[in-house]
């Protein structure tokens, strides 16, 4: 397949200047089921930290407590390998889900391409006009008007980041943190720089950085030059069908020196990132699929059959076969089964309650008037389990020791984790470290003995 020079990308003019772009808005079916998929994301992201699940937010990193909430599942920090195991499922599944569907990501999911695509642009469309409306308004001198359209869409677009940035605070303060947040700053300091912050980059993004973020600062289009190969799915164009192009004949039909391409240039007004579809696969693409709704309605309205751009292959558009099992993808795909099946095991193993003692800081026992040594330990309770659980705890070894609480009961709420002191006395068991045993129970199924040391003075 011969191609064009790409070394260049389609932003830079010869001098280095930026060339601002003014894509036109496409209708078409990719692009349709796009806004859906899309405005799905948009709302998913939005109630997420909002609803309810077992109990919790949906969604909520709760870094203070260090407690995880995943929609229902509740992580402690303790629960470590989890966090291994959906890191694993994260890396392997972008591995594979590129090697099979290219930059689909990039193009139907990405939160950049979701917001600016179909957020953004058309609100911009709605106050200022099509693109050559808007072209047109920027070349033009400063006027009322025009102060009055750029603020209204500033505004618009500040109001956008503010809501998306109190979203993303969200997950990290919980709802009733972001409230509290709103009318105190101070009281939640890193939260409200986050937000400011937050704030500040995506409007800066919306507003003029733009499709940059995709060709300059992010690295995945690089790596996908890494997880891709030729038979990968990606946007193309149909060399051999489209060449030579020219204008289209009387009727409709292509004469028999020209191609299908009728070289109206559709494809590369309504790109995103300004480029050439046509010249093969470049970094710049982020396969949106606006080309390909353009370049179908152009086919239509000669006659002609759709697909002169469209989702192939490289081998495919080349009149080779597309493999879809091949060594990588089998590789990456045996990799995501085997971090699922740890992953979803490890879940079904998983300890409603864990238990633990830990020694206090302070000093390591005490002599008691009536000649008895006194431990103190904490006893930690882990309750994983989704309903509240009331424990007893009783010391089962040695026999002449006995046990001391403050608490009658020891009450912890689901999804928590709760330290109770614990008092253990015993005469000088005649070593300086000897063992003691305890057995916490919830009166239901759980039950579980844990054993600790108790520690006293050399003896004289």
């Amino acid at each position: 397949m011969a191609l064009v020079d790409n070394d260049a990308l389609s932003t830079i003019g010869e001098k280095g200047k930026r060339i601002w772009l003014y894509p036109l808005r496409v209708v078409g079916r990719f692009v349709r089921a796009r806004t859906l998929v899309a405005w799905g994301l948009i709302i998913a992201l939005f109630i997420a930290p909002w609803i309810d699940v077992a109990g919790h937010p949906a969604m909520f990193f709760d870094f203070p407590h260090r407690r995880f909430y995943f929609w229902g599942l509740t992580l402690f920090a303790t629960d470590a390998n989890y966090l291994l195991f959906l890191a694993g499922t994260l890396v392997f599944g972008v591995f594979l889900f590129t090697a099979v569907f290219g930059r689909v990501w990039c193009g139907w999911a990405c939160p950049q391409t979701v917001f600016l695509e179909s957020v953004i642009r058309p609100i911009e469309e709605l106050i200022e006009g099509k693109p050559s409306q808007r072209k047109k308004l920027d070349a033009a001198p400063w006027t009322p008007g025009k102060v009055l359209k750029k603020g209204l869409k500033l505004s618009a677009f500040l109001a956008v980041s503010g809501m998306v940035s109190t979203t993303l605070v969200a997950y990290f303060l919980g709802r009733d943190g972001v409230i509290e947040a709103q009318f105190d700053p101070a009281s939640h300091p890193i939260g409200t720089a986050f937000f400011v912050a937050m704030t500040g980059i995506m409007l800066f993004d919306f507003t003029w950085f733009r499709e940059q973020t995709c060709v300059v600062v992010c690295p995945y289009g690089r790596f996908q030059s890494v997880l891709m190969d030729g038979d990968s799915l990606a946007i193309g164009y149909d060399y051999a069908r489209g060449e030579p192009r020219g204008k289209a004949a009387k009727g409709g039909e292509s004469t028999e020196k020209l191609g299908d391409c009728v070289d109206c240039k559709k494809c590369v007004q309504v790109c995103p990132t300004g480029i050439d579809i046509r010249k093969g696969n470049q970094l710049e693409c982020v396969n949106c699929t606006a080309c390909i709704d353009a370049c179908d309605s152009i086919m239509d309205k000669l006659g002609r059959e759709r697909g002169l751009i469209r989702y192939s292959s490289e081998n495919s558009l080349k009149g080779e076969k597309t493999r879809i099992i091949r060594p990588r993808v089998v590789f990456y795909s045996v990799a995501l089964t085997a971090v699922l099946i740890g992953f979803f095991t490890a879940v079904t193993l998983r300890q409603p309650v864990e238990i633990a003692l830990n020694r206090l800081v302070g000093a390591p026992f005490v002599q008691l008037p009536d000649g008895r040594y006194q431990n103190q330990v904490e006893l930690r309770i882990a309750n994983k389990s989704g309903a509240d659980k009331t424990f007893s705890v009783k010391l089962v070894a040695p026999a002449d020791a006995e046990l001391f609480s403050p608490f009658p009961e020891f009450k912890v709420t689901h999804n928590q984790v709760t330290k109770f002191p614990i008092l253990i006395r015993q005469k000088h068991p005649g070593q300086r470290t000897s063992g003691f045993a305890l057995q916490v129970s919830d009166g239901e199924k759980f039950q579980e003995r844990i054993d600790g040391v108790f520690l006293a003075p050399d003896r004289e």
